[in-house]
């Protein structure tokens, strides 16, 4: 972290194309009779690409690519999420030959800019966001990626295939401003899925107002409560952690 305070907001989105390549190790859990996830490393990404399919080195495939006006050129930009495709992060149960195989690779978010002059220039990077899938219990957090009226919208899901009836699903809204990739707006719905009950928070960091409602999804009676966050610099998307670990109050 020494390092990256250092730098400008600028350097800071893309910083992480610019040190080594990053290590994923995944934790020490139990994974039935899955073996461990092996550590895995992203390479860095070429800094200027005439298509997304120009961004991707040996190894990464795309598996979603979001076409749109992020900063009112009228210039279509690039959202990507690219993944790792490597064999040995694909895991099988070694006591279960049918079993369906646990895919490991781990998931990046890259932004690339439209050059006037043509192709694209990669604006912001993040490797860590997307929680990576070494659970055979998890369910796949990635729901989708989407640019949507000038905005980046990512849509990720926690949730278990057994052991919890608890799901959360969340949107993450992104909006390019000045040199940054800005954090703008979070909405989070945690649900029950045994008692129906329902928790909804959306936050607007442009105005610093979150909005609770709980209910039930029996009932259309729901309950509001609107509270003002502390003022604070907007989170831009190189810096954002482990999505599931979010906390609107404290980003």
């Amino acid at each position: 972290m020494s390092l990256i305070s250092t730098l400008s907001r600028r350097m800071a989105s893309v910083i992480l194309i610019a040190l080594p390549a990053m290590q994923f190790a995944s934790p020490s859990v139990a994974m039935a009779d899955f073996p461990q996830a092996p550590a895995a490393y992203f390479p860095n990404l070429p800094e200027r690409a005439t298509s997304a399919e120009g961004f991707l080195k040996p190894g990464l495939k795309l598996e979603k690519v979001a076409n749109g006006d992020l900063n009112g050129d009228l210039l279509a930009d690039l959202a990507m999420i690219i993944r790792m495709d490597d064999p040995k992060n694909v895991l099988r149960d070694s006591e279960d030959a049918e079993r369906e195989p646990l895919d490991t690779n781990p998931r990046m978010i890259a932004i690339a800019m439209a050059d006037k002059a043509g192709g694209f220039v990669l604006d912001a990077v993040n490797l860590t966001m997307i929680p990576r899938l070494d659970d055979p219990f998890m369910n796949d957090p990635f729901v989708d990626l989407v640019i949507d009226k000038g905005a980046v919208r990512l849509m990720l899901e926690q949730s278990s295939n057994a052991g919890s009836w608890g799901s959360v699903n969340m949107t993450f809204t992104f909006r390019k401003r000045g040199q940054d990739v800005a954090l703008v707006g979070f909405d989070r719905t945690d649900l029950n899925r045994a008692s129906g009950e329902m928790t909804e928070t959306s936050v607007n960091f442009l105005t610093g107002r979150q909005i609770v409602s709980t209910g039930n999804v029996s009932s259309d009676k729901t309950t509001k409560k609107l509270s003002l966050l502390p003022k604070r610099a907007l989170p831009t998307l190189g810096f954002m952690g482990d999505a599931f670990s979010f906390d609107p109050a404290n980003p």
